[in-house]
C-alpha cells in the first residue's frame, strides 16, 4: 500500500483541505529537527516567538477596565482580551504560536508590571484581576512534558505577586484566591442524526456564584475535533446556537440531550486533557472564538473529566479486518462484485477511527473528508480505484445505520460527488 501514496504532496496544492492530512503536512513543513535537542527546541520552546513582547504589550496596554466581584464576568472579559490578540497575531504571524509557552510568558510580564506598580504607586487593580483572568481559564498540568507549564507559571506569578504587595503593606484587591470553574452537575449530550456531530454540555459554577453552562462542539468526522466551544447561559440556548450551525436535517428541533455517561464524556474530551507537539499548531481555518476559547476550553475539560468517578478505560484496539470482511461479503452477495481487498482496506482506514456504531456514520461530511482523504494521500489512478467502491460503500453504512428518507438520499448524493477538484475547504465548523 505504501508505494501507492503520494511520495509528496503537489506543490501547486498548498496544504490539504482535510483538517488531519493538514496538521500533517504543517508538521512536515517545521524545519528538521537535530535528534539530540533540535526536537524538544522546535515543539516545545520559543521558536518565532520575536512577536510576543510586542503582543503582549498590547494586551496590558489595551486592558479595559476589569470587572470585579464576579468570576464569570472576569473570565469572559480576560479570555475576549487575550483571545482577540491571539486571532491577530494568526493573521498577521506564520510562526510563534506556542500558546502555553505564550500564556506563561504574558503572566511573568504582568508580574513584573505589578511588581513595578508597588514601588511607583501605579495602578495595579487591574493587572491584579488580569493575573487571576488568566488563572481562571488556564487548565492544570496535564502531566505531559513542556517547557514551561502555564498553569505553574501562573501560580508562581500570583504567588510572586502577593509576596511583592505584603512586602510593600499592599493588600491584594479582589480576588484574593485563584479562582476555577468547577462541575456543576452531569453533563448533556446531543448527537446529531448522523451519529458523527456531537454537542456536549456541561454545567459550571464558582460554589453558588455565576452558574453557566459550556458546550463544546465536536466533529468526529475528521477524528474527535473540537470546532467549536463557548459558554452559554442554558442548554437551551447552546443547543439552539448548534443546531442552527449543524443544520436542521441532521439536528432537527425536535432532538433533545440525553445524559451522558462519564466514559462518553471522557472520551469525547480526551483530546483535551492532553498536550502534545500538535497543540502548538495551528491548521489556519480555526474561527475567532475557538482561537479565544484555546485555554477555557481545556480548563473545562479537565475540571470535568477529573470529577468523575469512573476511572478510564483503555481504548480497544481498532481491527479493520471483521468490517473490511463484511463489506467484500455484502458487496459480492450484492453486486457480485470482488475488488481488491487492499482498496477497501484504504477506504476502511480513510473512513474513520471510530470503533462501534460510530464507525458507520456516513454524514455527507464525513462522505466528503473520505474524498479528500484518499485524493490527497494517494496517486490517482489508485485513489479513484479505492473512490469507486464509495457510492456501495455508504449504501453498506446507510444499511447499518438504519437511515432513511432525506438523510440517506443526502447521503447518497454526497456518495456519488466521489472526485475531488483540488480545493481546500476554508470552514472547520460546518454544516452536516
Amino acid at each position: 500500500m505504501a508505494k501507492k501514496r503520494r511520495a509528496k504532496a503537489s506543490p501547486t496544492r498548498g496544504v490539504s483541505g482535510n483538517p488531519a492530512r493538514r496538521a500533517e503536512q504543517l508538521a512536515a513543513r517545521q524545519s528538521a529537527p537535530d535528534p539530540r535537542s533540535g526536537l524538544l527546541e522546535s515543539l516545545l520552546g520559543t521558536a518565532g516567538d520575536q512577536w510576543w513582547p510586542d503582543s503582549q504589550e498590547s494586551i496590558i496596554g489595551g486592558m479595559p477596565d476589569l470587572p470585579a466581584h464576579s468570576p464569570l464576568r472576569l473570565e469572559n472579559a480576560v479570555v475576549d482580551l487575550v483571545g482577540e490578540e491571539m486571532w491577530t497575531r494568526t493573521q498577521t504571524e506564520t510562526m510563534g504560536f506556542h500558546w502555553n509557552q505564550y500564556l506563561a510568558s504574558l503572566a511573568d510580564l504582568v508580574r513584573d508590571e505589578i511588581q513595578i506598580a508597588t514601588r511607583t504607586g501605579g495602578q495595579m487593580d487591574d493587572l491584579w484581576r488580569l493575573l487571576h483572568g488568566l488563572a481562571a481559564m488556564t487548565p492544570p498540568p496535564s502531566g505531559e512534558m513542556l517547557r514551561r507549564d502555564p498553569d505553574l507559571a501562573v501560580r508562581e506569578a500570583i504567588k510572586d505577586t502577593t509576596t511583592a504587595l505584603t512586602e510593600a503593606g499592599i493588600a491584594p484587591g479582589w480576588p484574593s484566591e485563584i479562582l476555577r470553574a468547577a462541575p456543576a452537575g452531569e453533563p448533556l449530550l446531543l448527537t446529531d442524526a448522523y451519529g458523527s456531530r456531537c454537542a456536549l454540555l456541561a454545567p459550571f459554577a464558582w460554589g453558588e456564584q455565576n452558574p453557566h453552562w459550556y458546550c463544546w462542539d465536536i466533529d468526529r468526522c475528521t477524528g474527535d475535533r473540537v470546532v467549536h466551544a463557548g459558554v452559554f447561559a442554558s442548554p437551551r440556548e447552546a443547543l439552539a446556537e448548534w443546531r442552527a450551525v449543524v443544520g436542521s436535517h441532521a439536528a432537527p428541533a425536535s432532538a433533545e440531550p440525553v445524559p451522558c455517561d462519564q466514559a462518553t464524556a471522557r472520551d469525547l474530551l480526551d483530546p483535551l486533557c492532553r498536550s502534545d507537539f500538535l497543540d502548538a499548531m495551528l491548521l489556519g481555518i480555526e474561527s475567532q472564538q475557538l482561537i479565544a476559547e484555546h485555554f477555557r476550553m481545556r480548563q473545562r475539560a479537565r475540571a470535568l473529566c477529573d470529577s468523575f468517578t469512573v476511572a478510564p478505560e483503555p481504548k480497544p484496539q481498532h481491527d479493520l479486518n471483521p468490517i473490511i470482511d463484511d463489506f467484500a461479503a455484502w458487496l459480492r452477495d450484492r453486486d457480485d462484485r470482488s475488488p481488491e481487498r487492499e482498496d477497501i482496506a484504504t477506504l476502511a482506514d480513510s473512513w474513520s477511527r471510530l470503533s462501534g456504531p460510530g464507525y458507520y456514520a456516513c454524514s455527507p461530511h464525513r462522505i466528503e473528508h473520505a474524498v479528500v482523504l484518499v485524493a490527497d494521500g494517494y496517486i490517482e489512478k489508485y485513489a479513484e480505484a479505492v473512490l469507486d467502491l464509495l457510492p456501495q460503500w455508504v449504501e453498506w453504512c446507510i444499511e447499518r445505520t438504519g437511515l432513511t428518507g432525506e438523510l440517506a438520499e443526502r447521503s447518497r448524493r454526497a456518495a456519488a460527488n466521489n472526485r475531488w477538484d483540488g480545493s481546500d475547504s476554508m470552514d472547520l465548523r460546518r454544516i452536516e
